[in-house]
């Protein structure tokens, strides 16, 4: 059966213009350049947070964010005598719950009714919402990769120093950075289901799980112990090399015991790792160490922190502590 596609009679009315264009997130408005008045409809006077229909222009412009207010006022002023079409945009008020509007119309006299100015002004703050967003996920994909690079720069120069040969620095090289990966696959999600900091927790156990069969390792850091994205891979360098060397010397290398413990108190964060079998070969206690080169230029220079390491006949027993504030 065919449509019937017979046109009926339909009058737009200005009630049911206006609630059409609202739902869109258009307001009218127009403004007369000689007396610096503005005349708003319901939804401007809402964006506009007052309940006045006609408003002094200069009033409106307090209102707008301090940032764009200077740009604004010229672009409207610009208004009313400009030929063709214009578009700016600014934000109402200040903060995170200004609100984005875009003013467009025409210029001059095209845009003009007697003494009236007439325009529109559209709600974009979900659209300037999306691009910031979107801005501060590429500068800070920029700035990863950056750190990533000045990093990986620094192990291979690092580790090549100390490689005995070839094999041993691709090794340990390739090791390094399989924990950097580690690192950054935890912070990475942790920003993609919008947790914010990575608990020092989960950390630990990923780098100490492939040790978790050759020694009686136990975790237990308090779960206020968290770190931005930023500086995981601070920690995930801290742990690694104080695993490596358990490893090749201590605990870790079989048989031995290792308790991790770490808490915070809202402006300082507190790790302690100890051994129970005191290494036989270990990294020099004074600081001279490959290792303890790497603990200081991370949790002093990176980190902002101190820490010290002892090793006696009870085992090795290292604490650091950082600001988190």
């Amino acid at each position: 059966m065919a449509a019937d596609t017979t046109p009926t009679e339909y009058e737009w009315t200005l009630a049911s213009f206006t609630e059409t264009i609202h739902r869109g997130g258009v307001a009218l408005w127009a403004w007369s350049p000689s007396r610096r008045l503005a005349q708003l409809d319901d939804l401007c006077r809402e964006f506009w947070g007052t309940s006045k229909t006609v408003v002094p222009i200069d009033e409106l412009f307090e209102k707008v964010c301090a940032e764009d207010r200077h740009g604004m006022m010229r672009d409207w002023d610009a208004s009313a005598t400009d030929p063709g079409p214009y578009s700016f945009d600014f934000r109402i008020g200040d903060g995170a719950d200004a609100r984005w509007i875009s003013a467009r119309g025409v210029g001059g006299d095209a845009g003009q009714v007697g003494e009236w100015v007439q325009a529109i002004f559209l709600d974009i703050t979900d659209r300037k919402r999306a691009e910031e967003a979107e801005h501060l996920l590429t500068a800070e994909l920029e700035h990863r990769v950056s750190n990533m690079f000045t990093v990986a720069r620094a192990l291979t120069a690092i580790v090549a120093r100390d490689a005995k040969s070839t094999p041993n620095f691709a090794e340990d090289l390739s090791r390094r950075f399989g924990v950097l990966h580690e690192a950054t696959s935890l912070a990475t999600r942790s920003h993609r289901h919008d947790q914010g900091d990575v608990r020092l927790q989960d950390l630990a156990e990923r780098i100490l799980s492939p040790y978790g069969d050759g020694a009686n390792i136990s975790i237990a850091i308090d779960a206020s112990a968290t770190v931005p994205p930023d500086r995981v891979n601070d920690y995930a360098m801290i742990f690694h090399e104080l695993a490596t060397n358990s490893a090749k010397y201590g605990a870790l290398s079989g048989g031995g015991t290792l308790r991790l413990q770490g808490r915070a108190d809202g402006r300082e964060m507190r790790l302690t790792w100890k051994e129970g079998v005191a290494p036989t070969k270990a990294d020099k206690a004074d600081g001279t160490g490959f290792g303890s080169r790497l603990l200081r230029q991370t949790i002093e220079r990176s980190l902002r922190g101190r820490f010290q390491r002892s090793i006696d006949g009870s085992g090795l027993h290292f604490e650091m502590v950082v600001p988190t504030e």
